[in-house]
């Protein structure tokens, strides 16, 4: 920001095989983990100031696309990091790409699988929900079983995550950060969207309720929001020159946001970097909201 007219002027490991987690039976094990470690792989997002080593970071969603990547670069960073998805497959991939990333093969959508294995899994210190599901339907076509995945996923899942490592954070007595992952859908009305902008929407307001309760346990809660994000997924979605030029022309920077883009947001607001930010929504969305 300017100063104003007339104001002064100031100087400036090993690879182990994939274990799905799954209730505990008599004399079974309650979950499991890899051995922890860290990523060979280099990424540009990463500066070792911000601060992740050594720390244990937990990311939702972290088979495909954003979630992904954020895993991937906490690891090169030196946290160790639990990824958690639903699909083995990815789960599997990821272990060969980063050997020292933790797999947690889990549906968010079941409340009680959920409640004993990111309790096995932890504490952390660093949670990002990332997990989501994007059902397209228009207001007059959408269907229940739509409307409850969505709210299973995207807003009940975080709640119910995020109560399970604040609690240990709060137990550990160690300060903590959470990232939600928003979209600018939540402050912006999109066609064929009613379920996912309100689910954002919802969510984003969640992480304000978050934000105000647990800044006094030292827990800092905050929201990315990002337009679209050419993850594979999104560049097939917007591979449409016609459908991509309507949004993009919406956008005063003129193009759609990189992987990178939001990894290091997501990163910024987990460091110690951004120590006084909390209950607010960083827009990764290029202008769009002001356009």
């Amino acid at each position: 920001m300017g100063l104003l007219r007339g104001s002064p002027r100031r100087p400036p490991g090993p690879i182990r095989p994939l274990r799905s987690w799954a209730p505990p039976g008599p004399g079974t094990a309650s979950g499991w983990r890899a051995r922890p470690g860290r990523s060979p792989r280099s990424s540009r997002s990463m500066e070792p100031h911000l601060g992740f080593r050594g720390r244990r970071a937990l990311v939702t969603g972290a088979g495909k696309g954003i979630g992904r990547a954020v895993a991937v670069a906490l690891s090169k960073a030196g946290a160790r990091v639990t990824a958690l998805s639903r699909t083995a497959a990815d789960l599997e991939s990821l272990a060969q790409e980063c050997p020292g990333i933790e797999p947690l093969c889990l549906d968010l959508a079941d409340w009680d699988a959920t409640e004993t294995a990111v309790g096995a899994a932890g504490p952390f210190e660093l949670l990002v929900n990332n997990a989501a599901v994007a059902v397209l339907q228009p207001f007059l076509e959408v269907t229940r079983e739509a409307l409850e995945r969505s709210l299973d996923v995207n807003l009940q899942a975080v709640l119910h995550v995020s109560q399970i490592v604040a609690r240990q954070m709060i137990a550990q007595g160690v300060a903590g950060a959470i990232v939600n992952v928003s979209s600018q859908a939540s402050r912006r009305a999109l066609r064929d969207h009613a379920v996912y902008c309100s689910t954002k929407s919802a969510l984003d307001m969640l992480s304000k309720v978050m934000a105000m309760e647990l800044g006094p346990h030292k827990i800092r809660v905050n929201t990315v929001n990002p337009t679209v994000v050419m993850t594979d997924m999104g560049r097939i979605n917007w591979s449409d020159p016609q459908k991509s030029a309507a949004m993009i022309n919406r956008i005063p920077l003129g193009k759609f946001a990189e992987v990178d883009d939001v990894v290091n947001s997501i990163l910024f607001l987990l460091s110690d970097k951004s120590a006084m930010t909390t209950g607010s929504s960083l827009m990764v969305d290029g202008g769009f909201l002001v356009s």
